[in-house]
């Protein structure tokens, strides 16, 4: 089967009738951005082949097509194709819609079909045609969204339906329950007759019970293999589960460990800062005099010379008193110098009272001589006295002035030494601890200034944690709980599987010895020498039938075991073509408990890669498809196309264009619906010019209402 064209015409954002896509039988590329119709074309085809769903739907309408409309009017929304399947066929699933009063009528969903007969086109059923040539089935490996959707093998019935389908399994199936059933009753016959026979029924029925019981024993023991194994592959998947989160919970747990210890070094820091508050505590250290220390300089400048000038100034006043205290002895002197230059006597001798009683007695008590009133020397007595007088007034003055000189001082007050004392008090140990207080500041503002930085540089670091715990987070679709118990799980689930891989061993060990015990009483059984000749025709065909059930059965696992290991061959040559220069291992179909099958990616060395790259297990998936794509062609003679939508999301720029290349050249049809060589939102033309299959472009018209779905369009432009 080759799609050879899709039609879409108002089916949601493909409006109108002129949405044409022609498809080679090779690959084919539609590039899209983030909502320009990719899922939808997708989608479009899926509505198209699913023959389950024949309800006319709304949501399918296109938006613009419904805003246009006036009451009465009609049109219809379709998606058609045309393909090859033994000549050119086409089939169309459509249904009409109007507008009404009320909102939109819906008609039924009809499926048209034609096909040529060798000489003209004819119409066909055609839900029929496209369950005859594109089943369930084939559209089931056929068509993916997204790379989730690769893995086949997710759903347990994939691989009963494959072998159904592309091996004789099937045959194998009813001979091996038809034998087996065949068995069963020529053994139970057997038994039978054994045991009514009168030479060895005693014998036969003894050994009848030991292998029935042994039997039962047989079938539990296999009951806890199977169940064991089918524990080892849940706590297996688990543990891949885990262990694919395995690197990401320790990292998460990295993160948090790296986180507490920034968080409590922050705390720490940020108390550090709080504890160097320099502002209140060299408040109280007098910081106010940081910028004294000039005013003090020359503040003891300036006492220093008021000192300087005050003693100046005494000095020369002490110079003036001694001046004037000398002008008063020298007065002294001279008033006391007799003509002849003689010295005089001191003018207190004789004294006041003497000279007033000599007076008074008229008489020079001295010389002795009468001193009569009037007399020479009564007069020479009262001039002494006035003189002694005069002296004792002049001396008091003298002696007043001479005090008062020298009490005398050209500063009253102690304001300069108060000045000069405070000067000497703020100098030196003060001084310097004055000085020292902005450099304490300074050191401190340094300090903080610092620390401050390494507070920023902290919150960066822990910022830059947050947002890789985010990452992280986003990244694997987890919480921190989940990661948090998937790091405390895993130790849980080794010990659980281990003991699990104990107890299957013990359980295999009690089997072999049971099944050598089963097998030496069949054989004391198979020794047995009955009369009846019933008994031994019934042993004989007993023995032919259990041969030939385990000749079906190892048959059955022979051609599973072949199946698997052809799609196997045929997958790992797909994986290396699609490789290119990439690593890429080795593709394993591994079996499960349950007849199920996983695909596991092997190193050559047999090492399981348990964390493949989102591109490696793309790439490894779609040679799956393309392996099965095989088997269809060759057990059933018909090839069909494989679609895929954002499959490829995980490649990088780099492999992308050899990658569609080599697919291109595979000899099978592929659609890839795909955002790649889009450069925000422009087409990496000299990409798209290397490429060697058909590329076309889908976006949106320009101008479009970002807020209205009745203004998106999508357009479809051919490139090449």
């Amino acid at each position: 089967m080759i799609i050879k064209e899709i039609r879409i015409r108002n089916f949601r954002s493909y409006y109108g009738d002129n949405n044409r896509f022609e498809f080679s039988d090779g690959l084919s590329i539609i590039v899209g951005d983030n909502g320009d119709g990719k899922t939808t074309f997708f989608e479009a085809i899926q509505w198209l082949l699913n023959t389950m769903s024949d309800k006319a739907s709304i949501e399918a309408i296109s938006e613009m097509r419904k805003s246009q409309m006036e009451i009465g009017d009609e049109d219809v929304v379709s998606v058609s194709m045309v393909f090859d399947h033994d000549g050119e066929k086409s089939v169309e699933k459509t249904f009409a819609f109007s507008k009404t009063a009320n909102g939109f009528s819906l008609g039924k969903v009809q499926y048209i079909g034609y096909e040529s007969d060798g000489i003209q086109r004819v119409n066909v059923n055609g839900k029929n045609l496209i369950e005859r040539c594109y089943d369930a089935f084939i559209q089931r490996y056929s068509m993916f969204k997204g790379e989730s959707e690769l893995n086949v093998f997710d759903n347990k019935t994939s691989l009963k339906e494959l072998v159904d389908k592309f091996s004789d399994i099937r045959k194998f199936d009813d001979l091996v329950e038809l034998t087996e059933l065949l068995e069963d009753k020529s053994n139970t016959a057997y038994n039978r007759e054994l045991t009514s026979d009168r030479k060895v029924a005693k014998q036969a029925k003894e050994l009848g019970y030991r292998i029935t019981a042994l039997s039962n024993e047989i079938s539990q023991i296999k009951f806890e293999i199977r169940e064991k194994e089918k524990a080892l592959e849940i706590f297996s998947k688990k543990l891949e589960d885990l262990e694919q989160n395995q690197e990401a919970s320790e990292r998460y747990q990295d993160i948090k460990k790296r986180l507490r210890s920034l968080e409590e070094k922050r705390t720490r820091l940020i108390a550090q800062i709080q504890g160097i508050d320099y502002n209140h505590s060299l408040l109280d250290r007098m910081w106010i005099l940081c910028a004294f220390m000039p005013i003090l300089q020359e503040f003891k400048k300036k006492t220093s010379a008021f000192s300087k000038e005050k003693r100046r100034l005494e000095k020369e006043f002490d110079r003036e008193r001694a001046k004037q205290i000398g002008k008063l002895e020298a007065i002294k002197e001279i008033q006391g110098a007799l003509i002849n230059g003689a010295t005089e006597l001191p003018w207190y001798l004789p004294n006041q009272e003497t000279m007033e009683e000599m007076i008074n007695d008229h008489i020079c008590k001295v010389c002795g001589r009468p001193a009569e009133e009037g007399s020479d020397a009564y007069n020479f007595m009262v001039h002494k006295l006035e003189e002694y007088k005069r002296h004792a007034e002049a001396k008091a003055k003298a002696e007043s002035q001479k005090k008062e000189l020298e009490e005398q001082s050209p500063f009253s007050d102690s304001y300069v030494e108060e000045l000069h004392n405070i000067s000497i008090s703020l100098s030196g140990s003060r001084e310097a601890e004055i000085a020292e207080i902005p450099l304490i500041i300074k050191d401190r503002q340094e300090l903080v200034a610092r620390l401050q930085g390494d507070q920023k540089e902290l919150d960066r670091k822990i910022q830059d944690i947050k947002d890789e715990k985010a990452r992280l987070l986003i990244s694997q679709n987890a919480s921190e709980q989940e990661l948090d118990a998937d790091f405390g799980n895993i130790k849980g689930l080794f010990e659980q599987k281990e003991r699990a891989i104990t107890r299957k061993a013990q359980l295999e060990n009690d089997l072999k010895f049971k099944e050598s015990q089963y097998s030496d009483l069949k054989k004391e059984q198979d020794a047995l020498d009955p009369e009846n000749s019933q008994a031994v025709v019934l042993k004989e065909v007993h023995r032919t039938l259990e041969e030939i059930y385990k000749a079906f059965l190892q048959a059955k696992k022979e051609n599973l075991s072949r199946f698997l290991s052809e799609l196997e061959e045929k997958a790992n040559q797909y994986l290396v073509r699609l490789s290119a220069e990439d690593f890429h291992g080795e593709i394993r179909l591994v079996q499960t408990a349950e007849d199920s099958t996983e695909i596991k990616l092997f190193s050559s060395n047999g090492t399981l890669i348990t964390r493949p790259s989102g591109s490696q297990k793309t790439v490894m998936y779609i040679s799956v498809l393309f392996a099965i794509s095989d088997f269809t062609s060759e057990k059933r003679e018909e090839d069909y196309p494989l679609i895929f939508d954002a499959a490829t999301s995980s490649f990088g720029d780099s492999k992308e264009k050899d990658f569609y290349n080599i697919i291109n050249k595979l000899q099978k049809q592929c659609i890839i619906v795909t955002k790649d060589f889009l450069d925000r939102g422009v087409l990496n033309m000299s990409e798209i010019e290397q490429l060697t299959c058909t590329v076309y472009r889908i976006k949106k018209a320009e101008n479009f209402d970002a807020t209205n779905m009745a203004t998106v369009r999508t357009l479809i432009e051919k490139i090449k």
